[in-house]
């Protein structure tokens, strides 16, 4: 009959014993198994080892730790008996057996090994509690979409505490660690940043110490990465590398790296040095560097890909004879996994690279990237057939341009004058040194110092001429420096002074650089928030209708804008997208005055900006040229719309001297009434929503170069928080273009 309290079996442990012995044979005595009630921790029998290992001292109940690699126990046990019941009663496919991995750390070693323990239940069987059958799911296969139910799914049908389990589950438990281990490893290495991340690193290296049964073993990981057949080296990059760990130059490494390399040119094998001897130093140059670090065994391990050497593994122990050949087998699996990580790494590398090259330095951008993709395949293609070929012209006719300019106001000159500021200020510092050293000693030179300074001072007042400036630096770092230089060797009362002098001035330049820092450095705070922001609009922009759009960064910005069927030909166009377009453009020149007004109070150097439009509706072809790795407009009539971009923006109001742009107004240039038409309703939409203030004034402009009839239209930029405080609304501040268009 079944039993349920385990006590009576006591008297007749040496029965079961002999009983178990069909299933465990006495040779089996040094493994681990054990027998136990079904789904619980209280065993019947168990071997000594599992008794040891296993079992809470002084009872019979199965303890693992709460560590696991997939399910733990008690959810394994659960599921598992789920299944027995679908098994019995739906012959549902499953087998007799289930597993779960357990790591245990080795007290004696301090290595984590991984046990796997198995349950088999074909020692067991499943009933109903009751004489009733409880409500069992009617089919395995969901009824609404003919989907084959999950397990859990089905789990969550089965009334289990309405079963019960007879029999005994036998355990078993076998060390998989080096399966596991393996495992392990290629998972982590699945992720293309493995090699390089300091946490991965070194749960790697804690799992190779398991692997080779190693506690004292130093892991390394060197990379030999190409970019463009060049070598790069890189802090990130050899961070987890014992080779070059102590390098500072590149140049040191280029020599190791080649010294690795032709070590292992003909060999795809691992070199074991047993005990790394002075003589094994002497033989091959670059193991100094792991012997200088204390290694004194050691496997290395090359990570290739046919013929190329991607990269080493580095296994180092301080204790000579700690690796053997034995190490170097157990390795034989886990290094191809190294080398398609080192593979991934630097494929990633060359991706991240392009990426970047794509973002900074050229002017392909997703929205024409289609173009240069089929181009470069067709290339490939013809190259098969014909040894010389051309890549075919990347042009894209009827695109509408739109272009945007927002110039920080006399920049210019304000350079100039922070440049002759600081010329006058260190002219001075020098005046008054001079005029000191005078009352001490009579010394003809400091006359004539003093004259030439008092030159300059007068010359550089008025305005500095290029040739004057040259003139004055060449005298300060010259005449001035020696003799500054010999007063404060000769005259202790002005060391202080001449050292401040010398203290105040750029380091580098070598010149004073207090006014012209603080006008690049707001020259760069503007440009840097207008970058910003513009790009970040883009991204919603680039949503609404693909289009390419480039800028340039100067003093202040630009941006070209290009459109139409030809740059998304899988979208269909519309004139509604352009107009979607002219409506972000002009609002963000709007917030662009806001935010550079904005930003007045916090420039050290008070700088203001201009925003400009050049309205043309009129659709031109581009086409990308290889040598300046940038569109450009074809055909002679399209040549005006650039000659006509580069001359407005100093461009004066008819019969006047005044500028068209001015801070805190947006000029729109146009040569058609249709478009000042256009740009009018947009103008009195933002004026709603109060961005722009009330009015447009109305112009004819003088004639340019080149360049007769245009005219403009120009609007005042609102200010005022409490009267603007509408576009503060988020869908303004978030705008996309299309929001607008649609209210």
């Amino acid at each position: 009959q079944p039993v349920s309290d385990l006590s009576v079996l006591t008297p007749y442990s040496e029965l079961i014993e002999e009983l178990l012995s069909a299933v465990f044979p006495p040779t089996t005595a040094n493994q681990l198994y054990a027998v136990s009630v079904p789904f619980k921790s209280e065993t019947v029998f168990s071997s000594p080892m599992f008794h040891q290992a296993l079992l809470r001292p002084g009872s019979n109940m199965i303890h693992v730790p709460e560590d696991h690699v997939g399910l733990t126990l008690s959810e394994e046990k659960w599921r598992f008996a789920h299944s027995l019941i679908l098994k019995k009663y739906l012959d549902y496919p499953l087998p007799p057996t289930t597993r779960t991995v357990h790591p245990f750390r080795d007290v004696q070693t301090g290595i984590t090994k991984y046990m796997e323990l198995r349950l088999d239940a074909r020692f067991m069987d499943v009933k109903p509690v009751g004489d009733k059958m409880p409500t069992l799911p009617a089919s395995l296969v969901s009824e609404t979409d003919n989907r084959l139910k999950t397990i859990r799914e089905l789990m969550e049908e089965v009334p289990i505490e309405e079963f019960m389990f007879e029999g005994v589950s036998v355990v078993r438990v076998n060390d998989v660690t080096e399966q596991e281990v393996i495992s392990l490893i290629k998972n982590k290495l699945l992720d293309q940043d493995a090699i390089l991340n300091k946490a991965t690193y070194l749960q790697l290296e804690q799992y190779m110490q398991s692997l080779l049964g190693l506690k004292d073993i130093s892991v390394g990981i060197t990379p030999f990465l190409r970019v463009n057949g060049h070598y790069v080296y890189s802090d990130i990059h050899n961070s987890n590398s014992l080779l070059f760990r102590q390098f500072v130059s590149n140049t040191d490494k280029d020599e190791v790296s080649d010294c690795c390399k032709l070590l292992f040119r003909n060999s795809d094998l691992p070199i074991l040095y047993e005990t790394l001897t002075p003589e094994a130093v002497a033989e091959i140059e670059y193991l100094e560097f792991y012997y200088n670090q204390g290694g004194r065994s050691m496997i290395i391990c090359p990570l290739k890909k046919g013929d190329e050497l991607l990269g080493i593994l580095e296994i180092v122990s301080d204790k000579p004879g700690t690796l053997k050949y034995s190490h170097v087998l157990r390795l034989e699996n886990a290094i191809p996994l190294f080398t398609l990580a080192m593979e991934k790494g630097a494929e990633s590398l060359n991706n991240a690279i392009d990426k970047v090259i794509k973002e900074k330095f050229t002017a392909v951008q997703p929205s024409v990237e289609w173009k240069f993709t089929e181009a470069a395949l067709q290339y490939i293609v013809n190259r098969q057939d014909q040894e010389m070929t051309r890549i075919e012209r990347i042009a894209f006719p009827e695109v509408y341009p739109l272009y945007g300019a927002i110039d920080i106001r006399n920049s210019s000159t304000e350079r100039a004058s922070s440049i002759q500021l600081d010329l006058l200020e260190q002219l001075e510092m020098v005046r008054a040194i001079i005029k000191k050293a005078q009352n001490d000693m009579p010394f003809p030179l400091l006359h004539e110092i003093e004259f030439k300074l008092d030159k300059f001072i007068a010359s550089a007042t008025d305005v500095l001429q290029s040739e004057e400036e040259i003139t004055i630096y060449e005298f300060l770092q010259t005449q001035v420096v020696a003799m500054l230089n010999h007063l404060r060797s000769t005259q202790p009362v002005l060391k202080g002074e001449i050292d401040h002098y010398f203290g105040s001035l750029d380091p580098v330049l070598h010149v004073l650089y207090r006014h012209r820092k603080e006008y690049e450095q707001s020259i760069s705070k503007i440009n840097d928030t207008l970058a910003r922001m513009i790009d970040r609009e883009q991204v919603a922009a680039q949503k609404v209708y693909p289009h390419y759009f480039e800028r340039y960064v100067t003093d202040g910005l630009e941006f070209n804008i290009y459109m139409g069927q030809s740059i998304a030909p899988r979208k269909k166009f519309d004139e509604l997208y352009l107009r979607n377009m002219k409506m972000w453009q002009l609002t963000i020149l709007a917030k662009a005055a806001k935010a550079t007004h904005k930003l007045e109070a916090e420039l050290p150097h008070p700088l203001k900006t201009t925003q400009l439009i050049l309205a043309h509706s009129v659709p031109l072809s581009i086409s990308f040229r290889t040598e300046e790795r940038k569109f450009d407009v074809d055909g002679a009539y399209n040549i005006r719309y650039e000659i006509i971009k580069k001359r407005i923006d100093k461009v004066r109001v008819k019969d006047t001297n005044e500028r068209l742009t001015q801070p805190g107004k947006i000029a729109i240039v146009y040569s058609q009434a249709k478009d000042a038409g256009e740009y009018l309703e947009y103008i009195e939409f933002l004026q709603n929503l109060k961005l722009i203030k009330p009015g447009v004034e109305k112009f004819d402009l003088e004639e340019l170069q080149g360049v007769i009839g245009l005219k403009a239209l120009r609007v005042d930029v609102n200010f005022d928080e409490e009267t603007s405080r509408k576009d503060q609304r988020p869908e303004l501040s978030n705008t996309t273009s299309a929001q607008l268009i649609g209210k």
